[in-house]
């Protein structure tokens, strides 16, 4: 509470909420419980249940903040896992990696950017020592797919906030789950034309200017948390590389999840989906963050 982000933070998360209720009661009309578990329900829900939690990791750091991170990348893991069958050995694996990243993030970052070559050439392992060889490829792609998809470069969310400092982490928090559901009201109201039928019926173009809309709201909101080295052409960048981030996330998210013949990551928001659901867009967002940030705050050393 004596982060001078903290009161702050907390008032425009609550006021964002409450608009947010707004959209979800004007779409509604009548009928509030429909809408609430409809698609854009979905994300409002979401987005309330993720971000209090990502915002007490965030403030209180430390062991409570460890423990929401891990619960976070087990979760999501074990929801990739599930929807594309990942076989025993390889889940495992996969499960091990996720406390060797995230320590390998906060204590050896130099180290960070080794890590994929290292985890695809340790995966071999398994069907060496293991000789079971059956669906091999198939099971090293799922397993080595999985750790850059979501162990990997999530967990450049702890780079970020070593590079930065919180400010830049909670904005690009809240710019994304923002994106996110400017989105899909920009596509609702207006989308005409899919971007990939085949991956995802309900995604429009038009809706790409919900994701920078929204992404643009949070880089204003909290443009006070920036490093002052940011100037306002940087500032628009940042927007673009969240908005568009959020937008190639989710369709990530979409072509897995429709390869493998499911609607959802999983059930644990009731009537919502999975916790991979909501979280999917800032998979490609904050890597794009970082290095981005990295550039601009190394060029004005």
């Amino acid at each position: 509470m004596y982060d001078p982000l903290f009161f702050p933070t907390f008032q425009i998360v609550g006021v964002l909420f409450v608009f947010g209720l707004g959209i979800v009661l004007f779409f509604a009309r009548k009928d509030l419980k429909a809408e609430l578990t409809g698609e854009l329900g979905k994300r409002l829900v979401g987005w309330i249940i993720i971000t209090p939690l990502f915002l007490i990791a965030v403030f209180a750091s430390g062991i409570i903040g460890a423990i929401i991170l891990l619960f976070f990348f087990f979760r999501v893991s074990s929801e990739y896992i599930r929807v594309v069958g990942v076989e025993r050995p390889y889940a495992l694996y996969m499960y091990a990696l996720i406390p060797i990243t995230l320590l390998v993030a906060a204590f050896v970052p130099s180290l960070y950017f080794a890590l994929p070559a290292g985890a695809i050439l340790l995966l071999t392992l398994i069907p060496i020592l293991s000789q079971r060889v059956n669906n091999l490829y198939q099971q090293l792609s799922f397993a080595g797919r999985g750790y850059l998809y979501l162990i990997w470069t999530t967990g450049h969310l702890i780079l970020l906030q070593q590079l930065a400092g919180d400010g830049l982490l909670i904005l690009t928090a809240v710019s994304v789950a923002l994106s996110d559901a400017m989105q899909f009201v920009v596509g609702k109201l207006i989308g005409r034309h899919i971007i990939s039928p085949a991956v995802n019926p309900r995604k429009a173009w038009e809706g790409l200017i919900g994701d920078l809309i929204g992404a643009g709201v949070g880089v204003a909101l909290f443009s006070f948390a920036l490093p002052t080295e940011f100037t306002l052409i940087e500032k628009i960048a940042l927007m673009v590389l969240i908005g568009m981030g959020a937008a190639w996330g989710d369709l990530i998210s979409s072509l897995v999840k429709r390869a493998a013949g499911v609607k959802d990551w999983g059930n644990l928001i009731p009537g919502h989906g999975g916790l991979l659901d909501r979280a999917n867009s800032m998979v490609v967002a904050i890597p794009l963050v970082y290095y981005f940030s990295y550039i601009v705050l190394e060029v004005r050393k």
